[in-house]
């Protein structure tokens, strides 16, 4: 499988512990260039730095002191991952990118836990706006609730339990732009999490 040059993290937040690490797996030298933004699709925040073949970079993102997202960019093949942690709970994310099939038009979330937290973000990559539907279905298919949303180039939409409705089933969002899905689910009580990329259907 290629590996991508761009990565995307549809979230960093202060109120969670976040670590990430880039890692060059080229063969050459990667000057790799780090940004995240705010809600409003500025940059607020930038590192650049060059990496040998196969060594690793650990961003120094608790410099960031308000939700954003993070795009990581070089002239290399790069892997990254974002871990973060709040008490007991612990999420980890790899770098979303088109060559893993975490960047697309239509993605896919298998599960919605009835009784559960649930959260998602949804990052528009693409150079316009992103004319996006958001489904949700129960185990047998049934359509429960039908969400629309327009989101900016750089820009997210975050939904939660109230938007969505408490349902035991699964989501399927479309976009008419490139995104990144993220979804949080949290259970016993809020101890206990669980980080997924939403998995692309289209080509």
């Amino acid at each position: 499988m290629p590996t991508g040059t761009v990565l995307y993290f549809a979230q960093l937040d202060p109120v969670w512990q976040d670590w990430v690490q880039i890692v060059n797996v080229g063969n050459a030298p990667a000057k790799v260039v780090a940004v995240a933004r705010d809600e409003n699709g500025n940059a607020i925040w930038s590192k650049e730095n060059t990496l040998s073949p196969f060594v690793g970079w650990n961003l120094a993102v608790e410099e960031v002191k308000v939700t954003t997202s993070l795009q990581v960019s070089a002239n290399q093949p790069i892997v990254g991952e974002r871990h973060c942690h709040l008490g007991t709970q612990v999420l980890d994310f790899a770098g979303a990118c088109v060559e893993d099939k975490t960047v697309g038009r239509r993605l896919f979330f298998p599960e919605l836990v009835a009784g559960a937290g649930e959260w998602f973000r949804f990052l528009n990559v693409g150079n316009a706006d992103a004319h996006v539907s958001f489904c949700t279905r129960t185990v047998d298919g049934r359509i429960v609730r039908q969400l629309s949303h327009v989101i900016p180039p750089s820009r997210w939409w975050q939904v939660g339990d109230a938007e969505m409705g408490d349902i035991q089933g699964t989501v399927e969002v479309t976009s008419t732009q490139p995104i990144v899905g993220e979804r949080h689910l949290h259970y016993q009580g809020g101890k206990t999490a669980v980080g997924q990329l939403g998995q692309v259907l289209d080509d």
